[in-house]
């Protein structure tokens, strides 16, 4: 909606509704469930003031099939400063650009929902997750997220630009509040590098695939760090670091075009071994660790259908492996009209190391079909 010369609004929806179906949920009853979920529900009010100032704002509905909804609310709020395109200051509340799949959107997602190693980062809960995203893993899993939970408020500057014609990159550098679960205040500062081959990705945000509209080799390298995030009762405060290395390709072949994505991260919580994450003393060391994921797909154009296939694995640092876990998942997309319109379908297993929760249970079922609308 034009308003003046240089004034706009946009509006939009993102709706994703979704079947499970999952055995053994948590791994502590043993049963299996049934039910429906809104994933997502959220209104995006955008637009441009001037020339040198934007704003966005959403709101959300929805949360995890582990009852970790909630009623609507504002997830994102920030205001965007223009200076130059190698230098825009994004200010409020935001996604920190911790890696890949957390500058990825949530709207353009390929493998139904984000792998579930991708929540080890601060203010994401520092969790693994299963059914697709879904539920969160009881070992290992500190609970520990600000009021924003996945944002954070803070300053982002960022910047795109294109040294060749077939060479680009982005930046990122954030400060932010992070979590302030030690009583003390300390910033949590994220910086991000991504470069590209052939074909752009010159948002704030990319796509976990492009359908065939994008030609690019994509290599990221992200850094996160925040002082004091919690106490530990043995060594007292204790800090929290993150980095990864991503690696995207997304290339037209045969009948259609090829994704491939993979990412290594690694977390270090200073070994804390009782720590406080607001529910009780826990030994970080299960949390604490490092991981990887894969993700492929094909998407057949004339079919407009794209078959796809994951693996992640998390590694934690307690001495009996408890905390770790690996799993696979494999789906069919359908696409209505891109990432607009389309319905999704998956099959994910995903096994711990030791039994889950103490129970004689170490192995999870999931399957998920999704309606997906954004607009």
């Amino acid at each position: 909606m034009k308003i003046g010369d240089e004034t706009e609004i946009d509006l939009g929806f993102r709706l994703q509704t979704q079947f499970i179906s999952w055995d053994n949920k948590g791994g502590t009853t043993g049963d299996s469930e049934q039910l429906f979920n809104v994933r997502r529900a959220r209104l995006r009010l955008g637009g441009k003031v001037t020339k040198w100032m934007n704003f966005f704002l959403q709101t959300e509905k929805g949360g995890g099939a582990d009852g970790s909804g909630y009623d609507m609310r504002l997830i994102d709020a920030f205001v965007t400063l223009n200076l130059h395109p190698l230098a825009h200051i994004y200010m409020g509340e935001n996604m920190a650009p911790a890696g890949r799949q957390h500058t990825t959107s949530s709207g353009a997602l390929m493998a139904i929902d984000r792998p579930g190693i991708t929540n080890y980062n601060l203010t994401w809960g520092l969790n693994g997750r299963f059914g697709f995203n879904n539920a969160s893993l009881t070992d290992g899993n500190l609970a520990l997220s600000n009021d924003e939970s996945v944002r954070d408020n803070g300053a982002t500057l960022f910047g795109s630009s294109s040294v060749a014609e077939m060479f680009h990159f982005k930046y990122y550098f954030g400060v932010y509040d992070g979590i302030q679960a030690s009583g003390e205040d300390k910033e949590r500062y994220t910086a991000r590098l991504q470069v590209n081959l052939f074909d752009a990705e010159p948002g704030y945000y990319n796509s976990s695939t492009y359908l065939g509209k994008k030609r690019t080799v994509g290599l990221g390298v992200s850094y996160d760090t925040q002082d004091d995030i919690a106490t530990d009762a043995v060594q007292g405060a204790t800090g929290y670091t993150w980095y990864s290395v991503d690696v995207f390709a997304d290339l037209p072949l045969g009948p259609g075009a090829a994704t491939l994505e993979a990412a290594y991260s690694d977390l270090d919580l200073d070994d804390a071994t009782q720590l406080n994450d607001g529910t009780g003393s826990q030994n970080a060391l299960e949390t604490q660790g490092n991981g990887w994921y894969a993700q492929a797909g094909y998407y057949f154009e004339s079919l407009k259908l794209q078959p796809w296939v994951g693996y992640e694995k998390w590694e934690s640092d307690a001495a009996d492996g408890t905390g770790g876990w690996d799993g696979w998942k494999a789906g069919l997309t359908y696409f209505f009209d891109g990432h607009n319109a389309n319905i999704k379908a998956g099959y994910e297993s995903v096994k711990t190391e030791q039994p889950i929760g103490g129970s004689n249970e170490d192995t999870i079922n999931s399957f998920i079909v999704g309606f997906y609308i954004t607009y």
